[in-house]
């Protein structure tokens, strides 16, 4: 059984500007740092999701970024602001103006507000579910500030954006930022009323899960195969692998700016909002390799516009698949401005491949989904998820995801 957890995970997948354009032609050498969190010592563990999600980047950039590009992990930790700084220095110490850098973190990201000197962490729920901490205690004037955690399950330090601009600045050529995390927009100022944004003068590109105010969300299952990542993780994984040409590369160069790559993203990432800076920076972001292979992914999915229907609403969906494969579409209900999991409820798809019902057959699939308005929570929205399990695999992917609201 799949257990959603929402936590601040903060993928801070930084520098992928002109990757796929670069390495390989001696414009310049593309150098990756990704970083993965999941013990910490003030938050609730992300295990496997961060491990996870630094797996699943590894191989995606090492597809879809030049062939003599240079990754290198590191999993629970830096655990200070200190040896981060270092793991950057040592990773980009050779660069130069025509190289690109990339660092990708996966940990949590909080609001703290800088008139508490010491912030009191509660759950919210006991159970083996991890949920997302909220930070208690008096409000007052000061201003919050987001920041990340940087922890080795020891150790741990916050690392804030004016700081992690400051590390960025020291680092020659084309970086970018991108960020999978709890509050992630706060770094370019998004999700927020009169937000600030820490790189405005276009130092480097950023990529965010989530708004300054919002939240960021993994899954995470305890079968015999333990494992999980994190949505916008995953999101990123099916945009790039599995989209259509048209729904990824639109303009037909052969490459994806930030720009379509946020435009996908939004198509099917649900979760939360992805925000992206410059917002529209149309220089190649990845290439597209011609031999692109979906894997175990759903390809070229899409959503209509929703459509009222009495007291339901309708929600049209196609893809297709190269392999029969289990189909279950997952409504999430939204109360209190949080997705509640632990409400949500999974129905199979209406296909019958030698009477088990789910078991979809390959081919062109067009779906619509009947959402009663009862189902949408006190919000009035619900977060619809397709859901996948492939052969005898008990391990879910989430292909995509799409937000329904009700007036």
């Amino acid at each position: 059984m799949m257990k959603k957890s929402l936590v601040c995970l903060l993928l801070c997948v930084l520098f992928i500007p002109l990757l796929g354009m670069k390495g390989g032609t001696g414009e310049g050498v593309v150098r990756c740092l990704l970083i993965g969190c999941d013990r910490f010592v003030s938050m609730p563990g992300t295990e496997p999701a961060g491990a996870n999600n630094v797996d699943t980047m590894e191989a995606l950039l090492g597809e879809f970024l030049p062939e003599d590009t240079v990754i290198t992990r590191r999993v629970n930790g830096p655990g200070t602001v200190q040896r981060f700084e270092w793991l950057v220095t040592e990773t980009f110490r050779e660069a130069k103006s025509a190289d690109t850098a990339l660092i990708y973190i996966s940990t949590h990201g909080i609001i703290k507000n800088s008139a508490i000197a010491v912030t009191q962490i509660e759950d919210l729920d006991n159970s083996s579910t991890i949920q997302n901490p909220e930070l208690i205690g008096e409000q007052t004037e000061s201003e919050s500030q987001m920041a990340l955690l940087l922890s080795d399950g020891e150790t741990e330090e916050q690392l804030t954006p004016e700081k992690l601009r400051e590390i960025l600045d020291r680092i020659a050529g084309e970086k970018v930022l991108i960020l999978d995390a709890c509050h992630s927009g706060a770094v370019i100022g998004c999700g927020k009323e009169k937000g600030f944004n820490w790189l405005e003068d276009d130092s480097c590109r950023v990529l965010v899960s989530s708004g300054a105010e919002e939240d960021s969300w993994f899954w995470s299952t305890e079968t015999d195969e333990y494992t999980g990542t994190g949505y916008f993780t995953a999101a990123m994984d099916s945009a790039l692998r599995a989209s259509d040409a048209e729904q990824i590369d639109p303009d037909g160069n052969g490459g994806v700016s930030l720009a379509e790559l946020t435009a996908r993203l939004r198509e099917i990432h649900g979760a939360s909002t992805v925000y992206c800076w410059p917002e529209e920076n149309r220089e190649p972001l990845f290439r597209l390799p011609a031999d692109r292979k979906p894997g175990n992914r759903l390809q070229g999915v899409g959503f209509g516009e929703p459509e009222p229907d009495g007291e339901s609403v309708v929600l049209p969906i196609r893809f297709r698949t190269a392999e029969e494969v289990r189909v279950m579409y997952q409504m999430v209900p939204s109360r209190n401005g949080k997705w509640d999991f632990e409400s949500a409820v999974r129905l199979p798809d209406r296909e019958r491949t030698r009477l088990i019902r789910g078991l979809i057959s390959p081919g062109e699939k067009e779906r619509k989904i009947r959402i009663s308005r009862e189902s949408l929570g006190n919000d009035r929205r619900v977060l619809l998820q397709i859901v996948t399990l492939y052969g005898n695999s008990l391990i879910p992917i989430v292909e995509a995801g799409r937000v329904v609201r009700s007036d």
